[in-house]
Formats: C-alpha cells, sequence, structure tokens
C-alpha cells in the first residue's frame, strides 16, 4: 500500500486506485496469519480475493466479515464482507464488498471494490475423489472511488486455475487481466496486471505449508509469500507467515495469527473468529479482526 499525503493545491497526490494497490488489499485475515500465502489454499470465502477457483471446495454457505485499522494510525481503515454459496453442480459463487476508508482531514477519501466470484470444476463428476479434482474461476469487479480532488470508476476481471491432490494443491490467479479506470477528468487507465502462483503441501489433516510468488510486467519476482497453519488442538488453529517485496519500496514483513473454530450445531452453523497481525519495521503493526458464519 503505497500512501501520499497530499498537501493544498496539488490534486494529483493522493491515494488513486491502480497504484495504492488497493484492489491487491487481502480481504481474509486467515490468509494475512499465513503471510497471504492462500492461493493454492482457497477454501473458504478468502478465495474470493485469492483465487476463486478454489469456491468449489466449500461445502457450506458464508458470511464473512473484516476489518483493520492499517498500521494502526487511525487514518486507514479497510472493511470486508462476504457471502459464498457452495456448488451445487452449476458452480461455487460469492458476491463482496471491500472498501479502504482514509481520514485524512480536511480531506476524506473512499474506494469501493464490489465483485462477484465464480469457480467451476473443469470435469464436473460424482465419481471424483474429494481430494483429486481441477477448476477455474473468474472474478468480475466494479470498483468507485469517491475523494475531495476527483471521482472515478472502473472495472477489472481476473482468471483463476485452481488443482487440488491429497497432499499437494497449485494454483494461479492473474488479476486485472482487463480492466480500466475511468476519473472524472476523462483521463483512463488500466490497473497493472498481476499473476499470483502458489502451492501447497498439507504434511497432515492438522498442518499444511504455503508458497505464493507474485510477479508483473514490472517486477519479477514483485513478491514471494511463505505461510504455514496448524491445528495443535480441535477448534483452534496457529498460522505464521513471511512476506518479501520487491518493488521499489522494497519491504519484509512477519506475520502471525490464530483461529478459533466454534460449532454451534448441525442446524445452526459454525462461527469462526481469526485474528492476524502484521509486523512492519518501518510503519506501525497492523491488527486485523474477522468474525465468520458457516450454516
Amino acid at each position: 500500500l503505497t500512501l501520499l499525503i497530499p498537501w493544498p493545491g496539488h490534486g494529483a497526490d493522493y491515494l488513486h486506485i491502480t497504484d495504492s494497490g488497493f484492489v491487491g488489499l487481502p480481504i481474509s485475515v486467515r490468509a494475512m496469519g499465513m503471510g497471504g500465502a492462500f492461493v493454492a489454499i482457497a477454501d473458504d470465502y478468502g478465495a474470493c480475493h485469492f483465487n476463486p477457483a478454489g469456491l468449489v471446495q466449500i461445502k457450506q454457505r458464508q458470511l464473512g466479515t473484516m476489518h483493520a485499522d492499517l498500521y494502526g494510525l487511525g487514518l486507514l481503515h479497510h472493511y470486508f464482507l462476504s457471502f459464498v454459496e457452495p456448488t451445487t453442480g452449476m458452480g461455487a459463487g460469492g458476491i463482496s464488498w471491500s472498501r479502504l476508508s482514509a481520514d485524512l482531514e480536511p480531506e476524506k477519501w473512499n474506494y469501493d471494490l464490489i465483485f462477484y466470484s465464480y469457480g467451476q470444476l473443469l470435469s464436473p463428476t460424482k465419481s471424483s475423489p474429494k481430494e483429486a479434482f481441477s477448476s477455474w474461476g473468474v472474478n468480475i469487479k466494479y470498483l468507485k472511488h469517491n475523494t475531495t480532488w476527483e471521482e472515478g470508476s472502473g472495472y477489472g476481471l481476473d482468471a483463476a486455475f485452481f488443482i487440488r491432490r491429497r497432499k499437494f494443491s497449485w494454483g494461479a490467479n492473474v488479476e486485472n487481466l482487463v480492466s480500466q479506470v475511468k476519473w472524472g477528468t476523462q483521463r483512463k487507465e488500466s490497473m497493472p496486471l498481476t499473476v499470483k502462483l502458489g502451492t501447497v503441501y498439507r504434511f497432515s489433516s492438522r498442518g499444511l505449508l504455503a508458497l505464493d510468488i507474485g510477479a508483473s510486467r514490472e517486477d519479477f519476482p514483485r513478491e514471494i509469500r511463505l505461510g504455514s497453519e496448524w491445528w495443535p488442538m480441535q477448534g483452534m488453529g496457529i498460522r505464521l507467515g513471511i512476506v518479501k517485496i520487491f518493488q521499489k519500496s522494497a519491504d519484509s514483513r512477519i506475520t502471525a495469527g490464530l483461529g478459533f473454530h466454534i460449532p454451534v450445531g448441525k442446524k445452526i452453523g459454525n462461527i469462526e473468529f481469526d485474528y492476524a497481525f502484521s509486523y512492519n519495521r518501518d510503519l506501525r503493526h497492523t491488527h486485523y479482526f474477522s468474525l465468520s458464519y458457516s450454516f
């Protein structure tokens, strides 16, 4: 995330969708605890952001929420709400809303991202084992940007692929394959095309290791993310992650997280609370909180 503090009279010096990475802000606190290495996991509502092809793994309806005070400054707040529906043979789908709200007096900015996610098996067959399949998915995104200086809106399209095996999984997500943002001045821009590849090794039913690599036309690699998840006891998970950014503003981060799974009842569903912590040596740390409901 690039933060540009505006000076009076300089309308161009503020946070743009295209260069802020807003569309890339993570929406899954579980994934954040693993450093954002989630492209080849994608087995909950977080798949809407990381890899929509993974939505076919979801077995129940899910309602997910998230909030983060970025860098603990009280100036940048990130909100997220998502609802996903499991596949019934016609594919799995989800609709999500993400907002980045900035309050830098006397100026306020709001960035809204609404997107529909769809995932479908490549070769749907009832005889296929649950641990072995391949799927594809897409995200259709609508963006809206409101600031004191200017307004803008646009669209984007992501295309994704997923392969699941018993121990290993692989995923790929091409973000902003097609995109355009139109500003109030009639100026048009495209969002940077980014390719994210991931792999996961499940060493047991309670633990996994994940690796993601991201690249763009300007940066190869753009980022490397390494994450792990371990459930030492029923209902409680521990997560760790490392992030290395290779852009002009190179950065390294360490993340950690906890997950609590609370079964309410077969007829009612399950509640999950997730917490993640991101350590940044240059800025303040960020705490992420999420509450989700499966039914």
